[in-house]
């Protein structure tokens, strides 16, 4: 019963530190010993002190305070969370959430990648990485991790990038729950200026939760009526979601055809923020050898349109005066 209550206490400081930066969490404890420590730094409580030793509460707090102080202040930036979303497959999703992410990352900006298709994921594989750890050796190793533990399950790229990959089976899916999801997002999101996640088209609670935790949803649509079609869908369960305010409209491999942009505007009721060009030979190349493009054929279309769509969110970083 001792353990359920601390379990419980350590629950409440976690939520605490995901949800109010800048608050700085003192536990006062019965007993001091080395796992309750441990315990306490995990769910991201700074000090810890004895009942019979109040004496010391004090210096307790203003250490605490100077280190929350301290972590508030290394990106000196407000963090965005960018879900990458497309109601249909094949609209080109993951390619554009990866480029995306490395493209942010060139800038100096600290970036993460993580890939939450838990079925089939395929994030790894256009960075052309191996991943012996994934997100579902994060949850099942820990069921309060700290920014810390998801690092040790994450993969630097050469970009820059921080990658924590989907899992390597698809069975291993199940292992992530919403509140997994939650937990990761309120985790990274303070050590990082931009945050891009990969979404599944299916809207599970995982996606759902990966939604109403962002602070952008980037809706990518390939310019046919298919597409068009689950484009009109997924929005109208953003707005019963009151998701709609964060959307981002983003139109994939524009080419001459029947639908024009301006189709999709008045059929979604939804601007388009930018349209890049239909380069599927660039696309295929760069997949096939597990090189961004942003990287590999930076003078391409298809790379500059992902860097204009990069250099969307680092304008609005400005003029929020960061």
């Amino acid at each position: 019963a001792q353990e359920e209550g601390e379990a419980g206490v350590m629950e409440i400081a976690q939520r605490i530190y995901q949800g109010f930066p800048g608050c700085a969490l003192v536990l006062l404890a019965h007993r001091l010993d080395m796992r309750l420590v441990r315990a306490a730094m995990e769910a991201g409580i700074r000090q810890v002190v004895a009942m019979d030793d109040a004496g010391s509460l004090k210096d307790a707090v203003i250490r605490a305070a100077v280190f929350e102080k301290g972590r508030n202040g290394e990106t000196g930036r407000e963090p965005r969370v960018i879900a990458v979303y497309g109601g249909k497959g094949g609209a080109g999703k993951t390619t554009v959430a990866v480029n995306l992410a490395v493209a942010l990352a060139q800038t100096g900006r600290r970036t993460a990648l993580v890939d939450l298709c838990l079925n089939y994921g395929d994030a790894a594989l256009l960075l052309n990485i191996t991943a012996r750890d994934t997100i579902a050796e994060l949850v099942q190793d820990k069921s309060i991790f700290s920014i810390d533990d998801v690092k040790s399950f994450s993969i630097q790229h050469s970009s820059g990038v921080s990658v924590l990959c989907s899992p390597a089976s698809p069975e291993h899916a199940e292992y992530i729950t919403p509140r997994h999801v939650e937990t990761l997002i309120g985790t990274i999101r303070p050590y990082y200026d931009f945050v891009v996640i990969d979404l599944p088209g299916n809207l599970s609670e995982c996606t759902l939760t990966a939604l109403e935790n962002s602070d952008d949803i980037l809706m990518v649509s390939r310019m046919d009526i298919s597409n068009l079609h689950a484009a009109k869908q997924a929005l109208g369960i953003f707005r019963t979601l009151q998701q709609e305010e964060k959307l981002v409209l983003l139109l994939n491999a524009e080419h001459k055809g029947v639908l024009k942009r301006r189709d999709f505007e008045q059929v979604l009721e939804q601007s388009v923020l930018q349209t890049i060009p239909e380069d599927a030979k660039t696309a295929r190349l760069s997949q096939e050898r597990g090189v961004p493009f942003v990287i590999g054929m930076p003078r391409t279309p298809i790379a500059q349109g992902v860097r204009r769509l990069a250099d969307r969110w680092l304008s609005e970083r400005l003029r929020e005066g960061a």
